[in-house]
């Protein structure tokens, strides 16, 4: 049952970084034809950096728990588990080191993946909040420059009213 769920998880990352790749691909073809502002470009650059980054190291995150389930080392820790302490050999322990040196990048890789999508959060509400504002103020350029041409246009018709 355990090998099928790390199947599982193995193959459900492995499409998961697919298909967050090729999204990256068409953003970076989008970068390099459409012409967009330097606050925009410089925004989706780093969007695509990250998420293809992180699309890379999840799927090297899903080669290796796929890994961990072909190569038997899993297998091989259950029979170590298993046995006496004066049965363990120096080839067991080796074997136990390596499997949590394996285990300890994998880890690494799940953490550097949880990093870099924080990252990509903050960075995206970040740029969300500059642009909500960017929108308010030119709203609000525009309703001041509006209100001042209507009080001019009073102002006129007052004036006109009293000749």
């Amino acid at each position: 049952m355990p090998a099928a769920i790390l199947i599982l998880m193995s193959v459900f990352l492995g499409g998961f970084a697919v298909v967050s790749l090729r999204y990256q691909v068409r953003t970076w073809r989008r970068l390099r034809t459409e012409s967009l502002a330097s606050d925009d470009r410089r925004y989706l650059r780093g969007v695509c950096q990250r998420r293809t980054l992180n699309a890379v190291l999840l799927l090297a995150l899903a080669g290796m728990l796929a890994g961990s389930y072909f190569t038997g080392g899993l297998d091989e820790l259950v029979r170590i588990a298993r046995l006496e302490k004066k049965d363990i050999t120096d080839a067991d322990e080796k074997m136990v080191k390596s499997l949590a040196v394996y285990w300890m990048i994998v880890l690494g890789l799940l953490f550097f993946v949880i990093v870099l999508a924080v990252v990509d959060y903050s960075a995206t509400a970040l740029y969300g909040r500059q642009q909500l504002r960017r929108i308010q103020h030119e709203q609000r350029d525009l309703l001041e420059r509006d209100l001042a041409v209507y009080r001019q246009q009073r102002l006129n018709d007052r004036i006109r009213r009293v000749e």
